[in-house]
């Protein structure tokens, strides 16, 4: 169909650097080669960094995006495999285009999605129509052209809400405090209903706050490590609400990555219909990741400001994943420290500016 590939990067004016690469490990490489993907949302951080991983693998990754100028899609995150991938720039809400992209498809990796906390408050209808509406298109689209494949949805600690102290196991209630969690929340349950009723192999991950290389740098409305870094770089204010004290769980996307490939190998038998968090378990108080982003940089400075109304309402307080029942069933582990994520996204950035800061900056 037209714009089935819809480009790739000219050889030569890609460059292979340190980072461009993901690191994941042989354990989770292993399943992939031959195989056909589907990654929804593939031009984004997430989905494009995995797309990588899976091309490096030997898999043939198709990439779902519908390139919101808001959001996290661009050409060079997918630059050092340009000649690997195929590219649909389409919505997930349109079935055509889903048709086109699932047709013999052997795994989907979910991630377009509306992502923002702030947005997805000021416009609930938009946020539960991408997220909830084009999860059901998307189930409904494997259903019929790819009921055999394995479906990843990639979720979110939001699901969880405010859930109090202590590491936040699967089995914790989901009191999401903001539309964007409760529109995933229901987003995966619909998945499930799907494993149950129609037989999907359907696995899902809850993941924390994930950061890294290829994260769009516009704006701070999601990914606010990443923000921090931008605004550090830029050597501005990196603003911090109240005393900073609330705890964060902060995982690097490879190891995410490598998480999400290893629930997607592995047997159906131990995996299929399962819900797994996708999280460090180490907490550091958010003023603590500023400082050490300010210190990677090398410029920039904190100021602690008042909370603003709209985030005081859906704050979640401490928020740590316990991602044991992932350990046991697949053997993952987070492998890249908090100080060495931060310096590695610092060094992506300094190298790689122009591709991510708008025109302007």
């Amino acid at each position: 169909m037209p714009g089935w590939p819809a480009r790739a990067a000219a050889r030569g004016e890609v460059v292979l650097v340190e980072s461009a690469w993901p690191e994941i490990t042989e354990d989770a490489a292993r399943p992939w080669a031959g195989r056909t993907v589907v990654v929804t949302g593939g031009l984004g951080f997430i989905g494009s960094t995995l797309a990588i991983a899976l091309a490096r693998a030997g898999a043939f990754p198709r990439i779902l995006d519908n390139l919101d100028p808001l959001y996290g899609g661009n050409w060079r995150n997918v630059a050092p495999v340009a000649d690997r991938v195929t590219v649909l720039v389409a919505d997930i809400r349109d079935r055509r285009a889903l048709r086109a992209a699932l047709a013999g498809a052997d795994a989907v990796f979910h991630l377009a999605a509306q992502t923002s906390h702030i947005d997805s408050m000021r416009d609930p209808f938009l946020d539960a129509d991408v997220n909830v509406r084009g999860m059901l298109l998307l189930l409904e689209a494997i259903r019929r052209e790819a009921p055999e494949a394995v479906l990843v949805n990639v979720g979110t600690r939001a699901q969880y809400g405010a859930a109090g102290n202590g590491p936040i196991r699967e089995d914790t209630p989901a009191r999401p405090t903001d539309v964007y969690g409760a529109s995933k929340h229901c987003a995966e349950q619909y998945a499930l209903v799907y494993h149950r009723c129609h037989g999907l192999d359907v696995r899902c991950v809850r993941a924390t706050n994930v950061y890294g290389p290829r994260h769009q740098m516009k704006h701070g409305r999601y990914g606010i490590l990443n923000w921090f870094v931008r605004l550090a770089l830029d050597g501005a204010e990196l603003p911090v609400y109240g005393d900073g004290s609330q705890r964060r769980d902060y995982l690097y996307v490879d190891d995410l990555v490598d998480a999400l490939l290893r629930v997607a190998g592995g047997p159906a038998g131990e995996l299929a219909g399962r819900v797994f968090n996708a999280g460090t378990g180490s907490g550091t108080a958010f003023a603590e990741m500023a400082r050490q982003v300010v210190a990677a940089c090398g410029s920039g400075r904190l100021r602690h400001v008042p909370w603003p109304e709209e985030r005081r309402r859906i704050e979640t307080g401490d928020a740590v994943l316990d991602a044991t029942r992932l350990r046991d069933a697949t053997g993952w582990n987070p492998r890249i420290a908090l100080a060495e994520g931060i310096e590695r996204t610092v060094r992506f950035y300094r190298r790689e500016r122009k591709h991510y800061w708008p025109p302007a900056a």
